[in-house]
């Protein structure tokens, strides 16, 4: 054990500068799963109608950050170590056992986790700590908030982060360690791109569940389908991970043929030849660089067009919804008073009244925490005679008219498959300390835009609910000459009467502090993915010096080997991008199919360019800047 504590305490002195970037990596880690970690237990302290909205927000961000992170630890791991295959197929030349190596490469691993994790947290409670402003402003947790900082996440972090090095680690050494001693060193200098039976198979079925899980829009309604989709990208780019090395070396070789031929073209086309040599030499090489920034164009990309397709089904739903030409609201919430002036209008056939409440219903009926069984909501409270045409939320099965009827509610298909419940069933709300069961009678689809839950008059009365009349739907003669003769009559002080189309579009455009939030959320995600992106593009290059010292003595000039990098570069940042962009396109056709019907997919154009600019500034500059320095360095050792 000695020996190999011994051995790990050199390798780490001797590469201390490419450990020190895989150890700023496993640290920014700890800092998101703590981030993370803060979070969901923050949730699951509150209560009920103050944790109810930050559970899901919790659950959501830290299933992503935990994909993000066992990739980009797994990747930045893995290249660390590759890059030093001779140097433990050395160790085995001179007499180190198999299992020598393997506790030296564990041992390394261990201790810098034990310095990067603790560095990481302490900083990821300070940053969990800074979102409390923008929670409260998003109204997903009460002005009196406070996260909640405990060593829980910190130990959550280590849990993660530690052993997906550990594994990485021992995958990224275990062709070096069974080769025999002299193979390994030959084999050291080159690369295959031989991939194992399990990992054709695991790749496979990894694309296979990928493509199925972008389908499940078609099956299941509503956001749980959406989301099941969006993260469909996280196993497609993991399947082009495992098959990486095939993929790199079929598409550039079929290049590198063609760059073979170009054996008596201009000196210039020299650093072209070469580049082409090298993708396809080293596929292996390239695809832990690729990862990182496909998951940067993946994640980013499927995060903004959640919002906007959910964004563009609620609009879709809301106007679908209502009937009517006008529709009044107030900031204060309608009187009564001012629902009868509006009825006695000329031009005024009748007025829909629309009531919110805010409420708990229970999700799960498991003896568990109530933050995690108890969601808040608002519910909407609508006549039961209401007119189809008026307003109509498009019922499935039952009937809105059986809400004449005392503690009865009506659910939107989205709440029927998130809380397992369906016709006659049983939904236990609760207002305040008053808690009761609301027998279902009708289910509805358009929960996106109305709201999950309806309630009748008779119900909100016997719930002692204070509603406020939130809109008044204005049922309007036809023609254009009427609708504005209402309009001058409703205007009135504190109300504010607009046609259906404008109280659509200011009902469901994104709150701008939400908006901020999920900002904050998607750039913390994409931070840490672009950082191990970088880390990876840099112990890449900074790592061939040995190579570029050859080709310098072959006859390579300085400024060939930088344009050697450079085309590199734009080759790997061209992977990455379709290798993102194809993760992305399935998940983005299933969620706009199954919430917006079928037709052009909505894709979230703006961050698609911006993140597109993102991975090729970011593969051409970490490669071509260190490789500017990578070469000087190793042309003047071979002078």
């Amino acid at each position: 054990m000695s020996t190999g504590r011994s051995l790990a305490l050199a390798g780490l002195r001797a590469n201390w500068a490419a450990m020190a970037g895989t150890g700023l990596t496993i640290a920014l880690a700890s800092m998101l799963v703590t981030v993370s970690g803060v979070l969901v237990e923050s949730g699951l302290r509150q209560s009920a109608g103050a944790g109810g909205m930050l559970i899901p927000l919790a659950s959501s961000f830290a299933g992503t950050a935990m994909v993000l992170v066992v990739l980009v630890v797994a990747a930045t791991t893995t290249l660390a170590l590759r890059r030093r295959r001779r140097e433990f197929a050395l160790l085995s030349a001179v007499g180190a056992t198999r299992g020598q190596v393997r506790r030296m490469i564990s041992t390394e691993i261990l201790l810098i986790s034990a310095v990067a994790s603790p560095v990481g947290a302490v900083p990821g409670l300070l940053l969990a700590r800074a979102l409390d402003p923008a929670l409260k402003r998003a109204g997903i947790v009460g002005a009196d908030f406070v996260s909640t900082l405990s060593p829980w996440p910190l130990l959550a972090a280590v849990l993660v982060v530690v052993p997906t090095a550990l594994v990485a680690s021992r995958l990224a050494a275990r062709e070096t360690v069974r080769l025999a001693p002299t193979a390994a060193i030959r084999d050291s200098a080159t690369e295959t791109a031989s991939v194992g039976p399990v990992r054709r198979i695991t790749a496979g079925v990894a694309a296979v569940a990928g493509l199925v899980m972008a389908s499940t829009p078609l099956i299941l309604p509503g956001t749980a389908g959406s989301v099941l989709a969006g993260s469909s990208a996280f196993l497609l780019v993991g399947s082009a991970a495992l098959a990486g090395p095939l993929l790199v070396e079929f598409s550039f070789s079929r290049v590198a043929n063609v760059g073979a031929g170009l054996a008596g073209a201009p000196v210039r086309l020299a650093p072209v030849r070469l580049a082409l040599g090298n993708l396809r030499g080293f596929s292996r090489r390239l695809t832990t660089v690729v990862v990182p920034l496909a998951l940067l164009l993946a994640v980013g990309t499927t995060q903004t067009t959640v919002d906007r397709v959910i964004h563009q089904a609620a609009t879709s739903q809301l106007r679908a919804a209502i009937g009517t030409s006008l529709v009044t609201t107030s900031e204060s919430g309608l009187t009564e008073q001012q629902l009868t002036t509006l009825r006695d209008i000329h031009g005024v056939d009748g007025v829909v009244p629309l009531a919110d409440v805010p409420a708990q219903v229970r999700t799960d009926d498991d003896d568990l925490p109530d933050s995690l069984v108890w969601e808040s909501t608002q519910l909407r409270i609508v006549p039961p005679d209401v007119d189809p045409t008026s307003f109509d939320p498009q019922v499935s099965r039952g009937s809105l008219s059986d809400l004449t009827a005392r503690d009865t509610v009506a659910i939107s298909s989205d709440a029927a498959f998130d809380t397992g419940k369906s016709l006659d069933d049983h939904l236990r709300v609760r207002l305040g300390r008053h808690e009761t069961s609301l027998r279902i009678v009708a289910v509805y689809k358009r929960g996106l835009g109305v709201s999950d839950q309806i309630i009748g008059p008779r119900t909100a009365s016997a719930l002692g609910a204070d509603p406020i009349v939130s809109a008044a739907l204005l049922e309007v003669a036809s023609g254009p000459s009427e609708v504005s003769s209402v309009l001058a009559r409703a205007a009135a002080p504190g109300v504010d009467t607009v046609t259906s189309a404008e109280y659509v579009a200011s009902v469901t455009s994104p709150d701008a502090a939400s908006q901020h939030l999920s900002t904050l959320l998607t750039l913390l995600l994409l931070v840490f993915v672009g950082l191990g992106s970088i880390n990876a593009l840099v112990l890449i290059t900074m790592g061939r010096g040995q190579e570029l010292r050859l080709l310098h003595q072959g006859g390579a000039t300085s400024r060939q080997l930088v344009a050697m990098a450079g085309v590199e570069s734009v080759a790997t940042a061209f992977a990455a991008w379709a290798i993102g962009t194809a993760a992305v396109v399935p998940g983005v056709m299933g969620m706009s199919f199954g919430l917006l019907g079928f037709g052009l997919p909505a894709i979230d154009l703006p961050a698609y360019a911006a993140l597109s600019g993102t991975v090729i500034a970011l593969a051409v500059t970490a490669t071509v800047v260190p490789a500017i320095r990578t070469v000087r360095t190793a042309t003047r050792i071979a002078h």
